[in-house]
């Protein structure tokens, strides 16, 4: 039966035709199941694209636009990893045929494959398109409170250029309230001295505004001067030890002088300040700290605080304890070593005593003088200092020597920071000057000889200003 079907053309014919049906149903149902794994949908999203905005930047300005957006990409897995991989794609706002004016416009993305689909998030933004408008405005300059040190102040700040130009829309412009330089990285400034600063704009919530300014940065200048008064420190004894065999030596301390700050008012009526120091609790030598007190109707005091020295001594025998000087109530300098027999000189010296501080030898109380040596001479009051220059022409050194008398105790409390010796050039202009020098900041009660009371000096017109006069 068999060997007749095979011999039979027809029916080797229609087996073969059956075979191949089977045979092409097969591949095209793997070919199919291939396809479609290939082609399979894979969606995935690029977070915070940039936005760029083209318009005319020129004579245009823009507001409204958002910086990024989320882009959610669509299509087979590997161009979709492909596409967030490469971090190139930018979503775009095309706005260089637009009219001024707030409109709803679209926001498209570039460098994405033609194979792969994309929806934007959000999908359009609402734009204001405006003409660009510029107007100057003055520049305020403000100062953190740490720039300028304690005891010094600072005087009208100038800057260079005094106004800027600022740039943007009318309704930008129209919600500037301030223009401000604030100067911040100096600190403890004790010095006239010249910064930059970055100009910023703000409303009247002090808000920054997003506009164009130019130029960004100013020069500033600022002056710093001394305020208040500097005084002596003084101690006095408060109290007597309660061990009656220990006598108060000395009160001393390394801050002998501090500075009152406050209105001239105040401090002109004030020539020290006096602080007691109770040494009721003292049985030995000891250093304590003690609060400076504000004086009434000043701000403050500097240092506000001082470290104090107390030496005590110890009494010899109940002879010697009973003899005390007679002002001070304290025991005689004898009494504190070996005792000598009364002598009239010794009684004499009790006698003609007139200190009244317990913390105080007789030396204190005695006129004395002290010598400086090359004080360097101070200029101030030069009109537009940055425009002139100045030159000692006569001491050449431009420093001289001071000597300052008074009382051993006044004498005491100076120090070289303490004073200066100033030329004051108010109203002088180009030329040479013949200029009486002062001292600034001794006590009323001392007095001072200078090595020689005026100096000649030469203003000079520096040169890189003359040129740029010339050429103007």
């Amino acid at each position: 039966m068999m060997d007749r079907i095979l011999t039979n053309k027809w029916s080797v014919r229609i087996i073969s035709l059956i075979f191949a049906a089977v045979l092409f149903t097969s591949v095209t149902s793997t070919g199919d199941k291939t396809l479609s794994m290939t082609d399979a949908t894979y969606v995935d999203v690029i977070n915070n694209v940039p936005v760029e905005v083209y318009y005319d930047k020129d004579n245009m300005t823009v507001s409204g636009v958002p910086d990024t957006v989320d882009v959610t990409v669509t299509g087979t897995k590997g161009l979709v990893q492909l596409a967030k991989s490469q971090a190139n794609v930018i979503a775009y706002i095309d706005l260089t045929n637009a009219k001024a004016g707030t409109q709803s416009v679209k926001i498209e993305v570039k460098n994405l494959s033609d194979r792969l689909k994309s929806t934007i998030n959000p999908a359009t933004a609402k734009v204001t398109l405006s003409e660009k408008v510029t107007k100057k405005y003055s520049v305020d300059v403000e100062l953190n409170k740490s720039v300028i040190a304690d005891g010094y102040e600072a005087g009208d700040l100038t800057t260079d250029p005094k106004k800027v130009s600022i740039t943007g829309s009318q309704a930008t412009l129209d919600q500037i309230a301030y223009v401000k330089a604030t100067v911040s990285d100096e600190k403890d400034q004790t010095s006239s001295f010249t910064t930059k600063a970055t100009v910023s704009a703000f409303d009247v919530n002090l808000n920054k505004l997003d506009v164009e300014i130019d130029p960004g940065e100013v020069e500033v200048n600022v002056p710093v001067s001394k305020i208040g008064k500097t005084v002596p420190l003084r101690f006095t004894q408060s109290g007597s030890p309660a061990d009656k065999t220990v006598t108060i030596s000395s009160i001393t301390s390394d801050d002998r002088r501090v500075t009152i700050i406050g209105p001239d008012t105040v401090t002109d009526k004030i020539e020290q300040i006096t602080i007691p120091i109770d040494v009721t609790q003292i049985t030995a030598d000891k250093t304590i700290e003690v609060t400076v007190p504000v004086p009434t109707g000043a701000t403050s005091v500097t240092p506000s605080t001082v470290k104090v020295k107390i030496k005590t001594g110890k009494k010899q025998s109940d002879q010697s304890s009973s003899e005390v000087n007679e002002d001070t109530g304290q025991p005689s300098e004898e009494d504190t070593t070996t005792k000598v027999p009364d002598t009239s000189t010794d009684k004499k010296d009790t006698a003609t005593d007139d200190s009244k501080e317990d913390t105080t030898d007789d030396t204190a109380d005695k006129e004395a003088s002290t010598e400086f040596k090359q004080v360097p001479i101070s200029i101030v009051g030069l009109t537009n200092s940055s425009t002139f220059n100045t030159e000692f022409l006569d001491p050449t050194s431009g420093k001289v020597d001071i000597t300052i008398s008074g009382l051993q105790k006044e004498l005491d409390a100076v120090g070289r920071n303490d004073f200066n010796v100033v030329a004051d050039l108010t109203g002088l202009q180009e030329g040479t000057h013949t200029v009486t020098l002062t001292v600034h900041g001794l006590a009323t009660k001392l007095t001072f000889s200078l090595s020689q009371s005026k100096a000649e000096i030469q203003v000079i017109k520096k040169i890189a200003d003359a040129t740029d006069t010339a050429s103007t």
